[in-house]
Formats: structure tokens, C-alpha cells, sequence
């Protein structure tokens, strides 16, 4: 393959790879800064030791300076590589990358957001916390990787759920914790590989009333009762089949 792109093999492992492919976008570091225009304190993913000229987000994206000022006329002499870091180093970076945020300073590669805090590469959200990879949802805490979501709290790869929490890799989950590769459940707590039930607890199902009397039981408002509980969903989950996969909708 790398004959065939005419490329070197490389040299660093692919974790070593991912990792400095990772330092070059940074999106969940922040720094206190200045902008280098107004000298109004911002916070950036720049450092103010970095180097780099960084602009407020607002100023960046006016007009109110010209990008093409620090340009320069190529020299053959000297290293591409070298020439693009010098470019870079003097050319205004914004202090986050943020589009179309409202109160989210605290925030990095985000956009179409408001009251985001320690939000990074989501696009289209209110009222989020501590979140990454979450877009269109709103109310949610601790999340990765959940797309409409409501009212969540620590759920990863998840859609379109509602006051769920605890919870992965489920879709269209409503009023349920510990949930693992759910779909369309309600009223469900500490259950996987289940589609389409409600009053369910660790995979067995009771009766309305009967569901009520056991999640009391279960004192799931207690820091023990939840303890317990997600102890019981983790060997479950370990007792449950896996899919080999996560795949949707996908060929060869």
C-alpha cells in the first residue's frame, strides 16, 4: 500500500500515530489568554506560552484585520513544513473553535450551542455539560457520542433518549438507567439486548405495580443502591452476547 501511494512505511506504532494526530487538534485543553488585538482576556485552546497569535472568537471572525497580511512569498530553499509552522505561528488562530455559540466560552469545536461548558466537538445543543460528540440534544450531562438526547445523564453511543442515565449504545430509551444495546424500552433498569419492553429489571419483566415496589427496593437514590445496582448490570452484561460489531446499515 505505501509502494502504491509512493510514501515511506512509517515509523511510530498506530497508537503513537493516533496520538500525535490527537496534540494536533486540541479540544478539551483550555488556557487563560489574551487576545492579541484587544487585550481583552480570553480562554483558549492556545496557551500563552504556545507561540501562536490568538484572536477573541468574535474578533476573529470580523473583519477588523486581514488575513492575507501575513503572508508570505514561497522559498524554495527551505522545507515546506517549516514554512507552513512559520505561517501558522503568525498568522491569528482563534481562541476556540466555536460557530454560532452562546455562552459557551468554555468550550472548544463546537457549534449552534448554547450554555455549553466543557463541551468539545458537538454541534447543536442547550444546557450541556462535560459532553463530547453530542449533537441536537439538549439537557445532558457526561455524555459521549449521543445524538437528540434529553434530560441524560453519563450515557455513550445512545439516540434519540430521554431521562436515561447510565447507559450505552441504546436508542429511543425512555425513564431507564443501566441499559446496554437497548432499544425502544421504557421503564427499564440494569438491562441488555433489549428491544421493545418496559418494566423490566436485570432482563426480567414484572408488572407494573411490581416494577414500582422493586425499583424502591432497589433505593437507587442512595449512593449504596446504586452501587449495588450497577455491580448487578456489570455482570450481566458479561453474561450477555455481544455483537461483533456496531454496524448500520453497512456492506463488505
Amino acid at each position: 500500500f505505501y509502494s502504491k501511494i509512493q510514501v515511506p512505511p512509517p515509523t511510530f506504532c498506530p497508537l503513537c500515530r493516533m496520538q500525535r494526530r490527537f496534540s494536533w487538534r486540541n479540544e478539551r485543553t483550555l488556557h487563560r489568554n489574551k487576545c492579541a488585538k484587544t487585550g481583552k482576556p480570553v480562554i483558549s485552546g492556545f496557551s500563552a506560552e504556545s507561540g501562536y497569535v490568538v484572536y477573541d472568537r468574535d474578533v476573529w471572525w470580523s473583519d477588523d484585520w486581514d488575513p492575507l497580511a501575513s503572508g508570505a512569498e514561497y522559498d524554495f530553499s527551505k522545507p515546506f513544513f517549516q514554512q507552513f509552522h512559520e505561517l501558522m505561528r503568525r498568522t491569528p488562530q482563534p481562541a476556540v473553535f466555536n460557530a454560532r455559540a452562546t455562552n459557551s466560552d468554555y468550550s472548544n469545536h463546537v457549534g449552534e450551542m448554547k450554555n455549553a461548558y466543557l463541551v468539545s466537538a458537538s454541534w447543536g445543543g442547550e444546557n450541556l455539560s462535560y459532553t463530547s460528540r453530542t449533537n441536537f440534544s439538549k439537557d445532558c450531562q457526561d455524555g459521549m457520542g449521543i445524538f437528540e438526547c434529553e434530560l441524560c445523564y453519563e450515557i455513550i453511543s445512545s439516540t434519540k433518549c430521554y431521562r436515561t442515565r447510565f447507559s450505552q449504545n441504546s436508542e429511543v430509551c425512555t425513564d431507564s438507567m443501566f441499559l446496554f444495546d437497548c432499544r425502544g424500552c421504557s421503564d427499564c433498569i440494569g438491562c441488555v439486548n433489549l428491544r421493545s419492553k418496559s418494566y423490566y429489571i436485570f432482563n426480567e419483566a414484572y408488572l407494573k405495580e411490581e416494577y414500582k415496589k422493586k425499583v424502591a427496593e432497589l433505593a437507587l437514590h442512595t449512593v449504596k443502591g446504586l452501587a449495588a445496582a450497577r455491580e448487578e448490570f456489570e455482570k450481566l452484561k458479561l453474561a450477555q452476547p455481544h455483537r461483533y460489531a456496531t454496524l448500520l446499515n453497512c456492506s463488505n
